[in-house]
Formats: structure tokens, C-alpha cells, sequence
């Protein structure tokens, strides 16, 4: 799996699952409110997914012993590599995962307070999207 991907895929899950939450608000349509809430945990399997795969594994950057063996350059940049600037965003997409499904829960009792869990996980979830927004501006 390649990097664009990694930043692009939670970006639409994101945008899906909001645009969804707030036609089934607006339209006064459950079943859109309650697939909102399914895509944010579907993201957060992903995101797990993704996070104990290898896609962040420190083994896939280098050691200090190869660094070392290396001719290093006059001039050492000290930069964060990008797949590491992408672990929080993940790490928030699983926060906003668990956060959905006692929305889900509480939509599915019509219970109000539903909206509430619902807000947090979109705002949780936007955080995550910002983190990789910042770190593809980085590139």
C-alpha cells in the first residue's frame, strides 16, 4: 500500500461520514444518520487495520547502526518521516471509532443524547483529517 493512499482513503471516509450524518439531520432520515455513525467505525477498523500492519513499523526506517555504516553529508535533517506524521491521525480515527458507536447505540434507542457522541466523534475525527492535511503540506 502506498502513502497517497494512506492519507487519501481516511479523508473520504471522513468526508462520507459526515455528509451522511448531517443529510439523515437535516432530512430527518435515521438509517443516514445511523450509516454515518457505521462508516466512522468502519474508519476505525481501518485504522487499526493499518496500525498494526506494517505501514508504520519502525523496522521500515532506518537504524542508528545504518545510519552510522552510512557516509553521512555535511548536514543532518533531523525530519519527522511522513508515515510517522500520519500515526496520530490514525490513532485519532480509532478514538472517533469508539466514540460512534455509542451514538450508534443511542440513535438506534432514539435516545437525543445520541448527538452529542455524534459531534465529539465529527470533531475528533476532523482532527484527524487536519493532522493529514498538515503533514501532506509538509511533504
Amino acid at each position: 500500500m502506498n502513502e497517497t493512499f494512506l492519507y487519501t482513503l481516511p479523508q473520504w471516509f471522513v468526508f462520507a461520514a459526515i455528509f451522511v450524518v448531517v443529510y439523515g439531520w437535516v432530512e430527518q432520515k435515521k438509517v443516514f444518520r445511523l450509516i454515518g455513525s457505521a462508516i466512522f467505525i468502519l474508519l476505525g477498523i481501518y485504522s487499526i487495520y493499518i496500525i498494526l500492519g506494517d505501514y508504520f513499523a519502525a523496522a521500515n526506517f532506518l537504524t542508528p547502526e545504518e545510519i552510522a555504516s552510512e557516509e553521512l553529508e555535511d548536514e543532518i535533517l533531523n525530519e519527522v518521516p511522513f508515515l510517522a506524521k500520519l500515526l496520530p491521525a490514525y490513532w485519532s480515527f480509532v478514538v472517533s471509532s469508539v466514540l460512534a458507536i455509542p451514538a450508534l447505540i443511542l440513535d438506534l434507542k432514539n435516545k437525543s443524547f445520541y448527538r452529542l457522541f455524534i459531534v465529539i466523534t465529527a470533531l475528533v475525527s476532523l482532527l484527524g483529517f487536519f493532522i493529514v492535511v498538515g503533514a501532506v503540506k509538509s511533504l
